[in-house]
């Protein structure tokens, strides 16, 4: 970072006091003063649609370019802040509002990670600021009138606004597969090896993708995590990413049978997509981890229903002799698919059928005429210039 470059500050909502109470005695005994200072100045930054040097913030702050650096990325760990870079020259932060008192004391396990900061008893007496009383209705007859109640007001959509409004948008990310539980996963780590980056909700995400793809428990990740942590200070998702693909090798299990008492899609549609792996791809341990390798890199990139994705897969193995492409040959053939309606397991399986009839009669070279899709005849352009 260079202390001549610019930036700006944008936050979609503004902060309640009791938003700025969980910030000042739950988030600043993790992050520091110099953190907590940082982001209740950008706060009051993003207030104003100028744009302001690093130069002028740090002497504003009164604090070395290398300790906004360190102090920033403590913010972003603990999922306040965003930050995009253009080069060195321009920056961009995106302000993310805290979790309330009940999610990070109930919901998370930023509450444990404090008390080991701070000690149990320090820990209840926070906890005793943020106690609401609460009315006993219990004996007490709710006569509150609803909406309902009081107009008549038929409508047959909801507004359609074409604008950014105002919301809390900080901490409601949807992970992409919640298949593990991941504050599990985090206590049953050894002590040692706890660190700031598990709260971060990129790598926690990552971490949920990685034990989806691969059919991972709990106690699998927790072995991949000491493992990539051997002999580092630090860790990355990508080391996370190079242990799973060996812990794979290495316990490479069976295939899982599913009694098939449902339908055929919703069967694809609960089918770990490892199992497509294991049974349609080349029985090589090594050409397997790295399928399911690129099947992560491409689930990280698109937002495909499980059911779809299993379809997808067993077509492309099954026409490269099973061998799965690079990730890059996946996302054309998906969005071929995509444009083309695919949405659900059915859409997939019709789709599939349709192509494969189609290849089959011009393979056979059959005169009979056939009515296929128009979309056919791109699709197949398509797969010809991924050819070569």
């Amino acid at each position: 970072m260079k202390v001549n470059s610019k930036f700006k500050v944008f936050m979609q909502t503004d902060l309640s006091a009791s938003d700025f109470k969980v910030l000042t005695m739950l988030y600043q005994p993790l992050i520091g003063a110099e953190a907590y200072a940082i982001y209740s100045t950008f706060y009051h930054l993003a207030k104003k649609s100028d744009t302001m040097s690093h130069q002028m913030f740090i002497d504003l702050l009164n604090i070395k370019l290398q300790d906004f650096s360190k102090y920033r990325e403590k913010i972003e760990a603990f999922g306040l802040l965003e930050t995009y870079a253009n080069n060195e020259d321009e920056y961009t932060y995106v302000l993310k509002p805290p979790f309330s008192a009940k999610q990070f004391f109930v919901d998370t396990f930023l509450g444990t990670y404090l008390e080991s900061e701070i000690g149990p008893k320090n820990l209840e007496r926070l906890i005793k600021m943020f106690v609401i009383e609460k009315p006993n209705t219990k004996d007490l007859v709710n006569i509150t009138k609803s909406f309902d109640d009081l107009y008549e007001f038929k409508t047959t959509k909801l507004l359609n606004v074409d604008y950014d409004l105002e919301g809390r948008n900080g901490n409601s990310n949807k992970l992409i597969r919640n298949s593990i539980n991941y504050d599990e996963f985090v206590k049953l780590l050894p002590r040692a090896l706890v660190s700031t980056n598990l709260l971060n909700n990129k790598f926690k995400q990552k971490i949920m993708q990685l034990a989806y793809v691969y059919q991972f428990s709990i106690h699998d990740l927790v072995a991949i995590y000491e493992q990539a942590h051997k002999g580092k200070k630090n860790i990355t998702i990508e080391q996370i990413n190079l242990q799973a693909r060996a812990y794979y090798e290495k316990n490479n299990n069976e295939l899982v049978a599913l009694e098939k008492n449902v339908s055929e899609d919703a069967l694809l549609s609960e089918l770990p997509c490892k199992v497509i792996i294991e049974k349609y791809a080349s029985q090589d341990p090594e050409i397997q981890a790295r399928a399911l390798a690129t099947v992560n890199d491409f689930i990280g990139q698109n937002d495909i229903d499980h059911g779809v994705l299993n379809v997808l897969l067993m077509f492309i193995l099954k026409n490269k002799d099973g061998l799965l492409p690079h990730v890059n040959y996946l996302n054309k053939v998906w969005e071929s698919w995509r444009k083309n309606g695919v949405q659900t397991a059915s859409d997939a399986i019709l789709y599939k059928e349709n192509v494969e009839k189609y290849w089959k009669t011009k393979n056979e070279k059959n005169t009979k005429k056939i009515n296929k899709p128009n979309w056919l005849d791109e699709y197949l352009d398509e797969i010809s210039e991924m050819e070569g």
